[in-house]
C-alpha cells in the first residue's frame, strides 16, 4: 500500500460527525491499533472548498492515546494527511489517514 501525501495548504476542514473507534473484531469490540500501540479512530471531515457535490465528506483514520473529544462543526487541521488505495474481498476504494487531528490555527496569514 502506498500513501500519497495530500496538500492541504488551501483547504480548511470542518468536523462532520463524531470520532469513532476503528473496530478490529466486531465480536469482542477490540479497537485496531497503529504500530506504536495507539488506538485508531475515524472522523468524517468536510474539506472546504469542495467541488465534489456527490461525496463532499471524507473519512480520515488517525491514532490517539485517549478517546478524542472533537465536536461536530469544529474547524480542524489533519496533520500529515495522506490518501491510499485499498482492495479487499472484491471491494476497493480510496482511504485517508493522518498522523493527528489538531485545531485549526486562527488568523492564518495569506
Amino acid at each position: 500500500m502506498r500513501n500519497i501525501p495530500v496538500d492541504i495548504t488551501n483547504l480548511s476542514f470542518l468536523v462532520a460527525g463524531e470520532p469513532e473507534p476503528k473496530i478490529m473484531d466486531r465480536d469482542t469490540g477490540e479497537v485496531k491499533k497503529d504500530a506504536e500501540g495507539r488506538d485508531l479512530y475515524t472522523i468524517p471531515l468536510l474539506p472546504r472548498p469542495n467541488d465534489d457535490r456527490r461525496n463532499p465528506v471524507i473519512v480520515v483514520t488517525f491514532p490517539s492515546v485517549d478517546y478524542p473529544k472533537i465536536q461536530e462543526g469544529t474547524q480542524v487541521r489533519p496533520v500529515g494527511l495522506a490518501a491510499f488505495y485499498w482492495q479487499m474481498n472484491g471491494r476497493a476504494g480510496m482511504g485517508f489517514r493522518c498522523e493527528a487531528i489538531r485545531p485549526a490555527i486562527e488568523g492564518k496569514a495569506s
